[in-house]
Formats: C-alpha cells, sequence, structure tokens
C-alpha cells in the first residue's frame, strides 16, 4: 500500500479540545477535595463530567474525520464528479492532496490541478512537498500539478479547468467579501458545462447563492453522511451552462 498522508485538519482545535476535556474530567476526579459543601460538590462534579466527556467527544469525532471520515467523503465526491477520464480538475485549497490524487487516480487522460496557500494552522504538515510527495507515492506525479495560490486571484486562465473541486477550505477565510471573491474565480475558471463541487461545514448557504447569483444550474445542497465528517458537512453542487 502506498504511503501517503493527507494530514490532520485544524490540529489545533483538535488539541484545544482534548485539553479543555481533560481539565474538566480533572475538576471532577477533584471535587471532593473543594470546600464547596455537598451540593457544591455534587455540581462541580456533574459538570465537570459531562463537559470532560462532551470536549472528548468532539476532539475524537474530529480525529476520526481526520483519519478515516474525510477520505471516504473524498471518494464519494469524485464519483459524484462523474469524471469522464480526459478533464482538466482543479482542487481549491488542496492540501495534502486528498481530493487532488483521487481526482488523478480517474484522469489517465487529463490532468488534476491543486491550488494552495499551505497554511500550517488548518492542516497539519500543510506543505506543497508534502502534496507532491504523496502524489509520487501513488504514482501520479505525471498526473499532477500544484500551485502556490489565493483562491481569491487564481494564476488561471478563464474557463480552463471542466471541473472544480474543494473540501474543507473556503471557510478558512473569514471576510465574507472575500470568499464571495473566491466564489467568482471558482465561476470564472470553470468551463461551459463544467461542474463545482464543494464540501464545507460553514457558509455552504452563501457558496449555493453565490453559485445561483452566478448563473449556475442545478445548485444543490447535500448533507454529507454525519458518520463521516464532524463538524456536520454539506456537499454544494452546480453546473455551469454550456452557452
Amino acid at each position: 500500500m502506498a504511503n501517503v498522508n493527507y494530514g490532520i485538519d485544524a490540529p489545533d482545535v483538535i488539541r484545544n479540545l482534548a485539553l479543555v476535556g481533560l481539565a474538566c474530567a480533572a475538576l471532577a476526579v477533584a471535587a471532593p477535595y473543594l470546600p464547596l459543601g455537598a451540593a457544591g460538590i455534587n455540581s462541580v462534579r456533574s459538570i465537570g463530567t459531562w463537559a470532560g466527556c462532551g470536549f472528548g467527544i468532539q476532539a475524537l469525532l474530529m480525529l476520526w474525520t481526520s483519519l478515516v471520515g474525510k477520505r471516504v467523503a473524498a471518494r464519494q465526491l469524485i464519483a459524484h464528479a462523474a469524471l469522464r477520464g480526459d478533464e482538466h480538475v482543479l482542487d481549491v485549497g488542496c492540501g495534502r492532496g486528498l481530493l487532488l490524487l483521487h481526482a488523478a487516480q480517474q484522469l489517465p487522460r487529463g490532468a488534476a490541478v491543486g491550488l494552495d496557500l499551505w497554511s500550517g494552522v488548518d492542516l497539519s504538515g500543510n506543505a506543497r512537498a508534502a502534496t507532491e510527495a504523496n502524489a509520487a507515492a501513488l504514482g501520479l506525479t505525471a498526473r499532477v500539478q500544484v500551485h502556490d495560490g489565493d483562491m481569491r486571484q487564481m494564476p488561471f486562465d478563464d474557463a480552463s479547468f471542466d471541473c472544480v473541486v474543494s473540501s474543507l477550505a473556503i471557510h478558512n477565510i473569514e471576510q465574507a467579501d472575500g470568499r464571495a471573491k473566491a466564489m467568482h474565480e471558482i465561476v470564472r475558471v470553470l468551463r461551459p458545462g463544467g461542474r463545482v463541487l464543494l464540501q464545507d461545514f460553514r457558509h455552504c448557504d452563501e457558496y449555493a447563492g453565490a453559485l445561483t447569483a452566478a448563473g449556475l444550474q442545478d445548485v444543490r445542497r447535500t448533507l454529507i453522511n454525519p458518520l463521516l465528517m464532524f463538524p456536520p458537512t454539506w456537499r454544494v453542487s452546480a453546473r455551469k451552462p454550456s452557452n
């Protein structure tokens, strides 16, 4: 089996959730030794136990998503794209290549292009070299191109791609006008008749609205299997008119 590593999403968030969960659990254990009285001790113990479980479960669910769920969801998204095998596909915010390389595997006569700013906050070990190493491990180097760049100002010509995909990336732009620019760029580089498939856990109504306003058709928003992705994640799909 090829040695590929797609990293851990939001590693700092997972770490912080785990630490808070442990702190709450420690508080519950320490409750009998606090000068609170019987009622206070029971209250602190209960709150610490439930809060510790809540934060710990969230950390575990996010880790499950990174290690297992997002891989399954990526395969499903690329299957939904129904690629013929000769297309040019763009992965916006490609990270370490999860969607990018799943797409490349379906493109024996095409190419998969990744674009990223390589933020290590949003994905552990996020770097162009890591993506290229994953491509090499899967024997896909010839089908893959990786670019440094901002999704709000893509270094590609109009109508360059038959399909544009993205996963858990666009929400990292904090400003609404910045996300609007990214959506405008996605539509701009998409060829007539091409498809957009995005998945994210925030702003999906916003993305769907932007695609509709840009004149794309068959705009749909679908909840991804909650057993795969946490926080709950939606897929937004659309098609650019042929003329």
